[in-house]
């Protein structure tokens, strides 16, 4: 073999080699970059057991069918495409029933009326029904008050000779007060008083004042100044006799009426 035709083959080899050298270069990166993106198909089932999904949180009782959302799963590299799984529809999350409250269906229920129990001890006792009775018991009480209580013009023959001597004796020891008829002062007053069985003298009540103090003290002193009174007599079957008297001072003079 000439030295010329070895050099010509010695240049044409080592052209391919650089040739080859060259076109190798963006294989390796390629391969080099497969080893990174490592692919292979997958099932859906595997994909989303490889991958963790965030727990949904549990949306508000009020909207229990909520719509599902769809979520699109990564793409898998398959060489050089890129391909796309099937969409899984995640279901909306499912309650177990613990701390919900399960209202029964209204639908054509009926609902029975309240017993009424025994009446409360309030309205046993009211206020308004206590007055009441009170009010009555004290009007009946004045009443037989009223009945067994006689005036000095009761027309009652039994009581017409002792009134007139009850009369003049209060009468004569009755004053009219100086300092009053001195000063052109006078009035009229009421007074209910009781005598008992052996004539001496009970309860004094002033029931309508004359205004005036001393007015009022000159004819209960004249009461009780003159008893003892009368006993009652047997035949009146009384062991007390009330009298209610109108005592009148006037400028022209005083008595009873």
């Amino acid at each position: 073999m000439s030295l010329r035709r070895f050099f010509a083959y010695s240049i044409a080899v080592h052209t391919l080699i650089i040739i080859a050298v060259i076109f190798s270069i963006p294989a390796i990166k390629e391969k080099r970059m497969g080893e990174e993106f490592f692919t292979r198909l997958v099932s859906p089932d595997e994909f989303f057991t490889q991958i963790p999904l965030i727990p949904a949180k549990a949306g508000p009782r009020s909207a229990p069918h909520a719509l599902s959302k769809s979520v699109t799963p990564a793409p898998i590299v398959e060489g050089n495409k890129k391909v796309l799984s099937t969409p899984h529809l995640l279901s909306p999350p499912t309650y177990s029933g613990q701390g919900i409250e399960e209202r029964p269906e209204s639908k054509g229920a009926v609902q029975k009326p309240e017993k009424l129990g025994p009446p409360t001890r309030e309205k046993l006792f009211d206020r308004s029904i206590i007055g009441d009775l009170a009010k009555r018991e004290v009007e009946k009480e004045e009443k037989a008050k009223k009945e067994n209580t006689f005036t000095f013009d009761t027309k009652g023959y039994k009581f017409l000779i002792y009134n007139k001597k009850l009369k003049e004796r209060i009468e004569s020891i009755w004053i009219y007060p100086p300092d009053a008829a001195a000063r052109g002062i006078y009035g009229e007053l009421v007074i209910k008083f009781t005598i008992k069985k052996n004539g001496r003298l009970g309860a004094v009540e002033l029931i309508r004042t004359s205004g005036h103090k001393n007015l009022d003290d000159a004819a209960i002193k004249a009461l009780r100044d003159g008893e003892p009174y009368w006993p009652l007599p047997d035949e009146w079957g009384m062991e007390a006799y009330a009298i209610e008297g109108h005592f009148l001072y006037t400028i022209y003079g005083y008595y009873i009426r």
